[in-house]
């Protein structure tokens, strides 16, 4: 390995720029296994992974704006205005997707899982001041910053 090589690997260790990873998936659905598709393309140097992991959260978050707050400071009482929000997560699941292997550098990969929420799972909704919502991230466990798809929602 090169000089320029090793400081691509670095480079690609702090920042996670290794690869760019991606995920495609079908209309979620609370009564049978649905398709996710990762899809991972690697930058100009191998990628050395552990393994392929997809994580999917359901979320529900409340958030009440305009509430009157009452506070005490040094005796006084004082009122402000402000929004109250509250969020708890409903399912977590994390999910090895593909086992370790080494990615070839300037290419594409995919793997598809099948996932299968909980059976006591949340639908989702949307509300005016409420909601629940899943989302996923898919990402490669490799030394260093792990490349990720960031946060998607998911469409039920």
């Amino acid at each position: 390995m090169g000089f320029f090589d090793k400081l691509k690997s670095i480079k690609n260790v702090i920042t996670g720029g290794a690869a760019e990873v991606y995920i495609d998936c079908e209309k979620m659905s609370f009564d049978e296994p649905f398709r996710v598709v990762i899809r991972a393309t690697t930058d100009d140097a191998p990628v050395k992974i552990s393994r392929v992991y997809l994580k999917v959260v359901g979320n529900e978050e409340v958030n009440v704006p305009d509430v009157d707050i009452e506070f005490e400071n040094n005796g006084q009482v004082h009122r402000k205005v402000e929004n109250v929000q509250a969020e708890q997560q409903t399912v977590n699941l994390e999910i090895t997707v593909a086992e370790e292997q080494e990615l070839a550098a300037n290419q594409t990969f995919e793997w598809e899982v099948e996932v299968e929420l909980p059976s006591n799972a949340p639908q989702v909704y949307k509300g005016h001041f409420c909601q629940h919502i899943y989302v996923a991230q898919a990402g490669l466990d490799c030394f260093g910053n792990d490349p990720d798809s960031g946060w998607v929602e998911l469409s039920a």
